[in-house]
């Protein structure tokens, strides 16, 4: 997750090559401090750019994609190109699809103002690498690593990895070594090493999609990818949607009526503003001019996927069916006049909505889910004439196999007592990747 920010002064200790990427990667929020911002900045912040790294503009991930985010998705045109000029720019690591947001600064060879920048989703990636870098660079008090052990997805084709290449590449770091994430997942736990190992499932259920794959460790330890399966568009993102829409329907819809007054009366406060060519994001100008937005966020689509998140990870260590999580952020509970004028004024109109959830409702928005969670397993054991007992064990990564639910699920659809869990699932892979040596 990244949003572009205002120039910051450059850091002198950075790779020439990180130079790059436009913005500068010092104006640019990564990880955790930009998801902080994406209530509100939500027309600036990209998140989910790996469901399409890769792919054309015409696969149906694209599309999903543009009706989860509030930034702008379009394609990038190919007119004249023939299919074969198409695949060679795809190869080389460029994307069809274009990310757009508002951004505020002066262009260094036309010296003429610019409002907006384009990003492709591998300069997403190249900027949460730079990101990693620097966080090596600090803790290794040296900035001689060069180079990477990268993993991807099983399922991932060859443009798709060309694509993740070039986001190391633009970040300045070259890639020595690409694995596959299930591959790496079971080195992590070394049962290539382990008496009885045969068949491994690796079960990756991260926060956009789900991964399921089969391996086969051969009598000299060797560890190859059988086969894999899973569901692209299902992630532990789409527990949040799912929340978020349950919250904005309940009581009759009141969540998404008060959202629907707050979008409206922005927009009505911008149309009134228009002229000053400065700020098209109405959300991120209101948090500078409204004290009250520091304590609770504004209603708004975004916040309610941020407030169903926070709520999906409570309830996941919930020890009672009957907890229940709570909410809120400050909206409008009546209609406005169109003589709203100004910013502060709807800041001074503002009011807490307050938003519950128990873990019995948390189950029974999310019930689709957890069935769509279960086809990649039945499908694969399928497709591979094997039988759930032929499987010696089960390796859990990603982080949507913290929730409880899923782990219970996963051991009843495969008959098994325990599963590898022990270590974190947000860092499986990069342990696996990390004991290779060549």
């Amino acid at each position: 997750m990244i949003t572009p920010t205002p120039p910051q002064k450059k850091k002198n200790d950075e790779s020439p090559l990180s130079f790059q990427l436009d913005p500068h990667p010092s104006q640019v929020i990564v990880g955790s401090a930009a998801k902080l911002r994406i209530d509100t900045h939500p027309h600036h912040t990209l998140y989910h750019a790996k469901r399409v790294l890769g792919r054309p503009c015409t696969d149906n991930a694209v599309q999903d994609l543009t009706h989860e985010v509030e930034f702008k998705v379009s394609c990038n045109s190919t007119t004249g190109l023939t299919q074969n000029d198409i695949d060679e720019l795809r190869l080389n690591g460029h994307d069809d699809i274009l990310f757009s947001v508002p951004f505020h600064s002066i262009d260094q060879h036309t010296h003429k103002p610019i409002n907006r920048v384009f990003l492709q989703p591998h300069h997403v990636g190249s900027y949460i690498i730079h990101h990693l870098m620097e966080i090596t660079r600090t803790f290794l008090q040296h900035g001689s690593v060069q180079n990477a052990v990268i993993a991807v997805p099983a399922k991932f084709d060859r443009f798709q990895r060309a694509a993740t290449v070039k986001a190391f590449r633009n970040a300045g770091v070259s890639v020595a070594r690409i694995l596959e994430e299930p591959v790496a997942a079971a080195l992590a736990y070394g049962l290539q090493k382990k008496d009885g190992v045969n068949y491994i499932m690796v079960y990756d259920f991260g926060g956009g999609t789900l991964d399921v794959s089969i391996l086969y460790v051969s009598d000299d330890g060797y560890v190859d990818v059988m086969g894999s399966d899973g569901d692209n568009s299902l992630g532990g993102v789409d527990f949040d949607v799912a929340v978020a829409h349950s919250l904005l329907e309940a009581d009759g819809g009141k969540g998404r009526l008060v959202v629907e007054r707050v979008a409206n009366v922005l927009k009505l406060i911008k149309q009134k503003l228009s002229g000053n060519g400065q700020e098209e994001d109405m959300e991120a100008l209101l948090s500078t001019q409204c004290k009250k937005l520091e304590k609770a966020p504004l209603c708004t689509f975004s916040s309610f996927h941020t407030i169903g998140e926070k709520m999906k990870i409570n309830l996941s260590s919930s020890p009672s069916d009957n907890d229940t999580v709570y909410g809120s952020c400050l909206g409008l509970s009546k209609q406005v006049g169109s003589n709203l004028e100004s910013l502060p004024e709807l800041c001074s109109l503002l009011e807490p909505m307050e938003l519950t959830l128990t873990l019995d409702q948390y189950n029974e928005v999310c019930e689709h889910l957890y069935d769509r969670s279960l086809i990649p397993i039945r499908r694969i054991l399928k497709d591979m004439d094997l039988q759930r007992e032929e499987i010696d064990e089960v390796v859990m990564v990603g982080g949507t196999t913290r929730m409880p639910q899923i782990q219970s699920l996963v051991k009843k659809e495969l008959g098994v007592q325990s599963l590898n869990t022990h270590i974190d699932p947000d860092l499986t892979v990069a342990y696996g990747a990390a004991s290779v040596i060549d």
